[in-house]
């Protein structure tokens, strides 16, 4: 096992279209004045953040058609090591709509593509193949159709054989059945969490008391809630922390939380203590949003090692 190899599973991968329109209205004619066409998926994204840091890693998920054939291609121009389960309908796209006057971001999501048994067996042998390889294993993002509420769970428990470290980062059905699988860290919103939990969880105070639950009932070595604005909470055997970074003007939220998840991958496989993983993924998580893509460049790195250094961190319990 390499102690640095990072495999991603992205049962749902997309291509991410986003148009930059000044004063959008819904149900009028509207100018785009800029496109940006980049590779979709929250896996695909830690992929690629993990390369610019400088970590080996490996790419698996399910790609189809035309747009899954330009997705692996503008992943390749990237150097991602792809490892493609390919089916017969679309990848699909999704249509992201920035209004930089009212600071609004709108997300159009496809469902994805029907994904059928021959397809699930092919990517279920790919993660056995892999975890016995990896220091880690990240199962991120939706479920497309024809994959069962418990995907991630079964993927996760055969992971976990190969004693390689799994990180989960999704919502609603497929958080609540994975979580089932005991990863050793998951990756909730405040959103997510709080649909997790039944109420409604807005505070850190609030999030580190919910994350502490979860960690305790099903067995996850570490909890990590973001919490947008407000930083991100930590749950682990050495207590409850707040990270929180100066505030900074937002240019596009969306992949944020994923820059969160690979910062604190970087900071595991770079040895550093859990408090210390969770400094470096709020703050490669803050500077994603005053960026206006999810690819990491080496002055974005360097930036990253100095902006951590301004990441406040607080015990809580």
């Amino acid at each position: 096992m390499n102690s640095r190899q990072v495999t991603t599973i992205t049962p749902n991968p997309a291509i991410d279209k986003t148009y930059w329109i000044d004063g959008f209205r819904a149900n009028k004619q509207n100018r785009v004045s800029r496109v940006r066409i980049d590779p979709g998926g929250k896996g695909l994204n830690i992929a690629r953040i993990l390369k610019g840091f400088g970590l080996e890693g490996t790419a698996l998920g399910f790609f189809g058609g035309m747009i899954g054939r330009e997705l692996i291609n503008l992943l390749t121009e990237e150097g991602i090591n792809i490892v493609p389960v390919f089916t017969d309908a679309n990848t699909r796209t999704n249509t992201k709509i920035m209004d930089p006057v009212s600071g609004e971001e709108t997300e159009i999501n496809e469902p994805g593509p029907l994904i059928g048994e021959t397809e699930k067996k092919q990517l279920r042998q790919y993660v056995q193949e892999y975890a016995a390889k990896s220091a880690y294993m990240v199962f991120s993002g939706s479920l497309p159709p024809g994959c069962e509420p418990d995907f991630y769970q079964g993927l996760i428990t055969t992971a976990r054989k190969f004693n390689c470290k799994t990180i989960l980062d999704t919502s609603e059905v497929a958080l609540r059945e994975g979580i089932k699988a005991a990863p050793y860290l998951i990756k909730p919103n405040h959103h997510e969490l709080s649909e997790l939990m039944g109420r409604k969880i807005e505070s850190p105070a609030a999030a580190a008391a919910a994350a502490t639950r979860v960690r305790n009932a099903y067995g996850v070595e570490e909890v990590v809630v973001s919490l947008g604005g407000l930083g991100a909470v930590l749950a682990a055997s050495g207590g409850t922390f707040h990270a929180i970074s100066p505030k900074v003007k937002p240019e596009n939220t969306i992949g944020a939380g994923d820059s969160l998840v690979a910062g604190l991958i970087y900071g595991m496989a770079s040895g550093h203590p859990p408090v210390e993983c969770l400094r470096l993924g709020v703050a490669a998580g803050t500077l994603a949003v005053i960026d206006q893509g999810t690819s990491v460049s080496k002055p974005q790195v360097e930036a990253m090692m100095d902006f951590v250094k301004t990441v406040e961190i607080n015990r809580l319990i």
